[in-house]
């Protein structure tokens, strides 16, 4: 670890930097599309894949390391500025006194796909199951579709800033 201007940096090998894409649920796809690397080649960078032809690790030029630790840093500062708002005036509650907006699952949707699969996302922010995150974000006709209460919306928020302040400080170097 680096100290900066008073942040810390933490310097990570790309190959590690999987572990904490898929741990939060940030897509490879996402990285490509901001960085302009290929996603097949990120990929297999990310993985650490054996080329066939020479028999090494697949490794990142450096200016292709520059390009994703930019886009790194572009994605933190997208984060940043994404809020899941919590519509009391369309609020539902239940007779046991929860009460739930399903509008926040339009706004999860829009705003968090772009970056994130929101399955893993779910997991890591909410600690809910695969069967709850169904439950909740996809099934229109089920009793629990739309139930994400205010605390939900706040942890959301919560854990989107410090992905992003986590995002922020990583500085990728080979490996």
């Amino acid at each position: 670890m680096i100290v900066k201007n008073n942040i810390t940096e933490i310097k990570i090998p790309i190959t590690r930097l999987k572990r904490y894409l898929n741990e939060v649920g940030i897509t490879v796809q996402a990285m490509s599309e901001m960085s302009g690397i290929s996603r097949l080649h990120l990929q297999k960078c990310l993985d650490g894949v054996v080329d066939l032809r020479n028999g090494r690790k697949r490794t990142m030029s450096d200016e292709a390391l520059a390009q994703l630790q930019e886009a790194l840093h572009q994605m933190a500062l997208d984060l940043k500025y994404i809020f899941i708002f919590y519509n009391k005036d369309r609020e539902v509650c239940r007779r046991n006194g929860n009460c739930y907006c399903p509008d926040c699952v339009d706004q999860i949707k829009e705003q968090l796909s772009k970056y994130f699969s929101i399955s893993p996302f779910m997991q890591y922010a909410l600690g809910w199951n695969r069967s709850k995150i169904c439950n909740v974000m996809n099934c229109k006709d089920g009793f629990a579709y739309g139930n994400i209460s205010q605390d939900d919306c706040e942890r959301i928020n919560i854990v989107l800033a410090e992905i992003s302040t986590r995002l922020d400080r990583l500085v990728l170097i080979k490996g």
